[in-house]
């Protein structure tokens, strides 16, 4: 009896690895199939498609920025944003679609009796489309340069003191904010590289300038404030981005 324990997990375990190994060998394979793929694609510019996340900071330098009023504005502000960006890739023309949203670094005060302690806040969401060429290849390396034109939704809100600290946890219907959209439509130019750090990873970063066309009379809220931007804007936008390449 004592022997037919060791023999029996012996024999389970020969099983197992019988049955997992074929299993583990054809997930490596396609995987190197994958790899070789998203390789080849790249050196001899086949047919392929781009993924990346991509974090950065958008900064407003010339932008009249009035959270309190249109008599009291504020020179520039800098925001961090967040993005997944899509591209479907032909030889050394890419074109694909991007989301991305961005907050304000800085909150400030709103206008309103002082008990009521208002604030205000800003955040960002883009839409855009994306062509790039990719006018300079190395071994690692490829840098690229394109247009965007897409919209913008800037998001306005102000609070109070209630909002940001419930003295509840009952949960009320309805947004804790008093909040002001602004749609605009966003064209630029952006220049950018990759470089590889494995067949199907890679690595780079993205250098942008937008201007943003905003409605010039800035939109009111029933609460008596005002769009904090207006008009045409001008944009500067520096990234980081992790990428993923598929082979078609």
């Amino acid at each position: 009896m004592a022997l037919r324990l060791p023999v029996a997990l012996v024999i389970s375990t020969a099983a197992l690895t019988w049955l997992v190994s074929p299993s583990l060998a054809s997930a490596q394979s396609k995987e190197s199939a994958a790899a070789r793929r998203a390789s080849a694609a790249l050196e001899q510019d086949y047919t392929h498609t781009l993924v990346s996340v991509n974090a950065g900071l958008i900064s407003l330098p010339a932008a009249n920025v009035c959270p309190r009023s249109r008599t009291s504005c504020e020179k520039g502000e800098t925001s961090f944003s967040l993005g997944v960006f899509n591209q479907y890739r032909i030889g050394r023309f890419g074109l694909g679609a991007s989301i991305a949203w961005a907050q304000s670094l800085l909150s400030g005060t709103a206008p309103g009796a002082a008990e009521l302690e208002r604030e205000h806040d800003r955040s960002y969401f883009l839409v855009e489309g994306q062509a790039r060429y990719y006018g300079i290849q190395s071994d690692k390396w490829e840098w690229w340069g394109g247009v965007t034109l897409g919209a913008v939704i800037i998001r306005d809100a102000w609070t109070v003191a209630s909002d940001r600290d419930p003295w509840a946890d009952t949960a009320f219907v309805g947004p804790r904010a008093a909040a002001l959209s602004t749609e605009g439509l966003a064209a630029g130019l952006a220049i950018g590289g990759e470089w590889t750090v494995a067949p199907n990873w890679s690595l780079g970063t993205t250098l942008r300038y937008a201007s943003w066309f905003l409605p010039t009379e800035p939109k009111q809220a029933p609460t008596g404030d005002s769009a904090s931007l207006s008009g045409r804007v001008d944009m500067l936008e520096f990234g980081l981005l992790v990428a993923y390449r598929i082979a078609l």
